[in-house]
């Protein structure tokens, strides 16, 4: 039986927790989404300055969910935690507020904090390779492919200079996109994607959207995402500056 692709590249990169950490980061942000979308309605306000703080929600929220898995690490990091697994980082992106924005043409070098994600080299706090909690999702064939790939992880895990970047799209009005994948940050600032998946469908049902009765915020029907539709750049940047 022939392993699905996506499964086997977060076993790959994250180790026996991969596939459960795939099937639930959808589901992290939408969560996020949905609450901070409530919370700018009931704050009544015209400006999205109560929802622009999803971008910190995320981030909590990963270290809360994922951080509960067996073989999740909490690194510090300059007044925040993140998550990593098998020394690889967990990072959410809020990069865009529209679904027209293309990742690429978004800097992520921001921050110092941003940038020392990739530059850092720490011991890792915890050494989990081995399958020492039952994991029922997982085939007989992942199980395999994680034997094999487990001294390439034992190599990652002197460092957490690996980062997957989950990169995600939204508004008040709509969730628009959530991918991830491992990336690598250019000296020009900009992150490159060896590869990307959707998450949007993974672990969910349809997209998130919210129904805000205020009209001030909206003249019109909530917008529905178009995934395949690729346009300009927004103007101003989308996400906070952990």
């Amino acid at each position: 039986m022939a392993i699905d692709e996506g499964r086997a590249w977060a076993l790959r990169t994250l180790g026996a927790d991969g596939v459960l950490v795939r099937e639930q980061i959808s589901s992290i942000i939408r969560d996020c989404h949905e609450k901070m979308a409530n919370a700018q309605a009931e704050a009544e306000m015209k400006h999205t300055g109560v929802y622009g703080q999803i971008w910190r929600k995320c981030l909590d929220e990963f270290v809360t969910v994922l951080g509960r898995l067996p073989s999740a690490e909490i690194v510090p990091r300059r007044g925040y935690k993140l998550v990593a697994f098998n020394g690889v980082i967990l990072f959410p992106w809020r990069f865009a507020r529209e679904r027209s924005t293309d990742i690429g043409s978004r800097p992520f070098a921001v921050s110092d904090t941003r940038i020392s994600l990739f530059g850092e080299e720490r011991e890792s706090t915890q050494q989990r390779l081995d399958i020492e909690f039952e994991h029922p999702e997982l085939t007989e064939e992942e199980r395999e492919l994680l034997d094999a790939e487990s001294k390439a992880l034992e190599e990652a895990l002197s460092t957490h200079s690996r980062v997957v970047v989950v990169p995600y799209a939204s508004n008040p009005f709509a969730l628009y996109s959530v991918d991830w994948g491992e990336a690598t940050l250019g000296s020009d600032g900009y992150l490159t994607f060896a590869s990307m998946e959707s998450l949007l469908e993974v672990g969910a049902g349809s997209l998130v959207d919210v129904d805000l009765t205020d009209e001030s915020f909206s003249d019109g029907p909530i917008p529905r995402p178009d995934l395949g539709v690729k346009g300009d750049e927004v103007n101003g940047e989308a996400d906070g500056r952990p």
